[in-house]
């Protein structure tokens, strides 16, 4: 769940974008995972849902090099359209103390209305196995 607040609106990378509504400084975090509202699946519950539902998890869920689930918000919120850049203004970074799952800080002092943008290598391990065309890697 994002902690700073944000808007939705056409992104110049892809479709939509997250947009921060305020200045956030370096370091701050900006989403973190909420028990009871972000959801998690192991790899069997995941195998068992439908085609549907996974072709929609694939374009909003990562899966954990840390836990091993599979991580992804509620439907409708902000979060599914956080879009990936090379050029990324925000990083992972689990510490269990934090959160049960990684959680994204910014890297550098963010302006309001600057896009925000995670690059999915540093966290997702289906994108950093399979590499998929779109991934921009510089």
């Amino acid at each position: 769940m994002y902690t700073v607040p944000v808007t939705i609106k056409k992104s110049s990378i892809n479709g939509k974008g997250v947009f921060a509504e305020v200045p956030i400084k370096n370091g701050e975090i900006v989403w973190k995972f909420k028990p009871g509202y972000d959801i998690t699946l192991n790899q069997s519950k995941y195998n068992a849902l439908d085609l549907h539902e996974k072709e929609r998890l694939s374009h909003v869920a990562y899966f954990s090099p840390w836990t091993k689930r599979w991580v992804y918000p509620p439907e409708g919120d902000a979060a599914e359209y956080t879009d990936h850049s090379p050029n990324n203004n925000l990083t992972v970074v689990f510490d269990k103390s934090v959160s049960p799952e990684p959680y994204f800080v910014a890297n550098r002092d963010i302006v309001s209305g600057e896009e925000l943008t995670n690059n999915y290598l540093e966290f997702d391990a289906i994108t950093q196995k399979e590499r998929p065309k779109w991934v921009q890697l510089s």
